[in-house]
């Protein structure tokens, strides 16, 4: 609460005493007196919400499952990751979800990238972005780590996906301190217990596939070599970039990463999802959106709904593309999206939820060309 002004109240002066038995009594008048306060009244926070899509990768496990993870600091890489072969091609990237492990002491801000490269080029990403996460601290920085998910939003950037890619997850650490552009990675080695969680290329894999089983995607380039954890997995397409500071031998609890059999070889836990791979046409049926909502407030949020719409140019009614241009002679009414209505739901602080709605196309018995080809540009809207 905070006082703006106040004002003194005078208490009249008391004007008798009577002893009684067993007490004491005060005669005084009875008064009257006001004033003045204030109290602050929050304001709410606006929901933040994400297409997802559909997933064409996926070897994420419930954070609680995770046993294993990956230190970058441990075994001097600059970035680690894998390659994977989606089960679609020439698709949008949405979003992308990491699964991480914190042993570090004290919570922390820090940035955090995730690249994507084609096979044949591991030296230019075709797709990259870097956002500064909330890491949390360890619930015991000696014995047990805290899990949990990360999310790179790729809405926006019109990055298209070949059908195998080579992804890899890298942040500053002591021996790489320097942050990007716009980012602090403050005090040197503050996030060196930050580690990447890793699942099981043989059973972890829902979506998509590991077509090398036993090996990952290791950077360590930029310390002029390698240094040898334990064993060697060595995958000959990704050149110079070799695993050879995991381990895939047979299992080491000691060793600081990867480990077990070429069939069960630890890999990252990762999440890759697209801005969908169903088709509209005229007449046929609806494909699914899915989207998240997340409160980034300080305070539970209501949640009513959310809307989608297909964003239009109101001086023609045209539809808009992903990059922001009319779609000309393609009309916005030619389609229906729908959106998602919650019941007496909220939102806690910091909580994401998941949604999904649909959109689907009219057949106007007339011709629709114009819309051939085309990426919509989809607008999402809270309440």
């Amino acid at each position: 609460m905070r006082v703006l002004r106040k004002k003194k109240f005078v208490i009249p002066a008391i004007v008798g005493i009577v002893a009684l038995v067993g007490g004491v009594a005060f005669a005084y008048f009875t008064t009257a007196g006001s004033g003045t306060g204030s109290a602050q009244v929050g304001t709410n926070s606006a929901l933040v919400v994400n297409e997802t899509g559909v997933s064409v990768y996926n070897s994420t496990i419930a954070p609680s499952s995770y046993v294993q993870d990956q230190c970058l600091q441990c075994v001097q890489a600059s970035q680690f990751g894998n390659e994977v072969t989606l089960t679609a091609a020439n698709q949008l990237l949405s979003t992308v979800v990491v699964g991480m492990r914190s042993w570090d002491a004290t919570a922390v801000n820090w940035p955090i990238t995730f690249n994507i490269y084609s096979p044949t080029d591991l030296s230019t990403p075709i797709a990259t972005d870097t956002q500064n996460f909330a890491i949390p601290a360890a619930v015991n920085p000696n014995t047990t780590p805290t899990a949990f998910n990360i999310t790179f939003n790729f809405d926006g950037m019109f990055d298209v996906l070949p059908g195998t890619i080579v992804y890899g997850i890298s942040f500053p650490t002591t021996l790489y301190p320097t942050a990007p552009t716009g980012f602090s990675a403050g005090p040197t080695g503050a996030a060196d217990g930050l580690n990447i969680a890793l699942s099981s290329s043989a059973s972890d894999i829902s979506v998509g596939t590991d077509p090398y089983p036993g090996t990952v995607f290791i950077n360590t380039s930029d310390l002029g070599g390698f240094q040898v954890d334990a064993g060697t997995c060595i995958n000959p397409t990704l050149g110079v970039f070799s695993a050879t500071d995991v381990w895939c031998g047979a299992t080491n609890p000691l060793n600081y990463g990867a480990y077990g059999s070429s069939a069960g070889a630890d890999i990252p836990a990762v999440q890759i999802n697209v801005a969908g791979t169903g088709n509209l046409y005229p007449g046929g049926p609806a494909q699914t959106v899915n989207f998240t909502v997340y409160n980034p407030g300080s305070t539970t949020e209501a949640l009513n709904a959310v809307a989608i719409s297909v964003t239009t140019d109101p001086s023609n009614g045209y539809a808009e593309n992903t990059s922001g241009n009319d779609i000309t002679g393609c009309y916005a009414s030619w389609f229906t999206p729908t959106g998602q209505t919650w019941t007496g739901g909220s939102i806690a602080s910091g909580a994401t939820v998941p949604g999904a709605g649909s959109i689907s196309m009219t057949d106007t018995s007339g011709p629709q060309d114009a819309c051939q080809g085309a990426s919509l540009s989809l607008t999402f809207t809270a309440s």
